[in-house]
């Protein structure tokens, strides 16, 4: 049976892909209102320790993240989504969410390269110069891969339940 958390975290994710894939971008009233849901669901179901599991999750959520905002391979709506998935889910479920989002946004990539016909220079450049890559100035939503993410980490688990 899902729980209200999970519920959160799916109807979150959902409405920031579709956001993200309409517009290009997560705005900050729907990051902020996961996040505020994550802190009074996990305040409800767990309690006082609710709101420092939430937290902590939120700061895992957004440091894993970090980097690739500070490199601009993702935008900060995307960072902002997943710390307030960590809020809603807690520090252990929103790694597994960054995994599968990982796997997912590569895979998004790698149909988008495909679709532009530019998928062998990237490759070329990714195993021959690493360091000098170039980026094609075109954004993949990746809060449809966070999304992914989310959906894979709830029901993989189920699955093998």
């Amino acid at each position: 049976m899902i729980e209200l958390a999970q519920l959160v975290a799916v109807a979150g994710a959902t409405f920031a892909a579709l956001v993200d894939l309409r517009w290009r971008r997560i705005p900050n009233w729907l990051t902020g209102s996961v996040l505020l849901l994550g802190l009074g669901v996990n305040l409800w179901l767990k309690g006082p320790g609710g709101i420092a599991f939430a937290l902590f999750g939120a700061l895992l959520g957004g440091a894993i993240l970090l980097p690739f905002y500070l490199h601009r391979a993702i935008g900060a709506g995307d960072v902002k989504l997943l710390a307030a998935l960590g809020a809603v889910l807690g520090p252990q479920a929103v790694v597994a969410v960054v995994l599968y989002a990982a796997v997912a946004g590569g895979l998004i990539s790698l149909v988008l390269l495909s679709r532009r016909a530019r998928l062998g220079q990237a490759l070329f450049d990714m195993i021959r110069r690493p360091t000098r890559m170039r980026l094609s100035g075109a954004k993949a939503p990746y809060g449809v891969a966070i999304a992914s993410g989310v959906y894979l980490s709830l029901l993989l688990p189920w699955l093998h339940g």
